[in-house]
């Protein structure tokens, strides 16, 4: 069994720490979008029948890498941000990257439930201005459709960046397990939660043919 796990926007692979760790005696690659530094290194080839993890924009991510998996893991992830998202929101993110951009992260970090996540100096400003510009024009629905694998979406009822409307509109024919807390970062505050869940789909998935 072998899962691959990308975080979203703002954060490093570290965000995974305690998942992977509840999730036991299992292979794991980690990927990391070059955010924030910091974080445990990651690489970008995971075997082809691999379990797909993503929280947040790093569940879009690995929708737009075209590849398939033996599963796909949505934590508070989406398939097509700007489709649920007004552009202004993520256009203010990308003016306070360039005013100040320790304080815009700051700011965002404590929306999400993970106040003080790294220092400013951990911050690869160009590359998170990227990852903004992934959420304004990415649209990986037709990616989603075309996967032929079992999905399980996991979400936060106080998620103030994927709220619970949001989460039900994108994965409504997908079943969905709800935290009634965790902000919108669930690896983070429930990590064994997340991993029980995530090792109870595994074991259900059907062989590989």
């Amino acid at each position: 069994m072998h899962f691959v796990l990308v975080h979203g926007w703002g954060f490093h692979a570290g965000i995974w720490a305690d998942v992977v760790t509840h999730l036991g005696p299992v292979e794991v690659t980690l990927v990391d979008l070059g955010f924030v530094s910091g974080g445990p290194k990651g690489k970008n080839e995971w075997p082809q029948d691999s379990i797909a993890i993503g929280h947040s924009l790093g569940l879009l991510w690995l929708l737009q890498q075209g590849r398939s998996f033996k599963g796909v893991v949505s934590v508070q992830g989406f398939d097509c941000f700007r489709c649920h998202v007004p552009q202004s929101r993520v256009a203010a993110l990308k003016r306070g990257l360039e005013r100040d951009a320790g304080a815009t992260l700051q700011a965002f970090w404590r929306s999400c439930g993970a106040a003080g996540f790294a220092l400013p100096e951990a911050l690869n400003v160009s590359r998170l201005d990227e990852g903004l510009d992934w959420l304004m024009h990415w649209d990986a629905r037709p990616a989603k459709q075309q996967l032929d694998c079992p999905m399980l979406a996991l979400a936060a009822r106080d998620d103030p960046i994927v709220p619970p409307a949001m989460t039900e509109a994108i994965w409504n024919d997908t079943r969905i397990e709800w935290s009634e807390e965790g902000g919108h970062v669930l690896p983070l505050r429930h990590p064994r939660w997340c991993a029980r869940h995530v090792l109870e789909f595994a074991h259900a998935l059907p062989p590989q043919r």
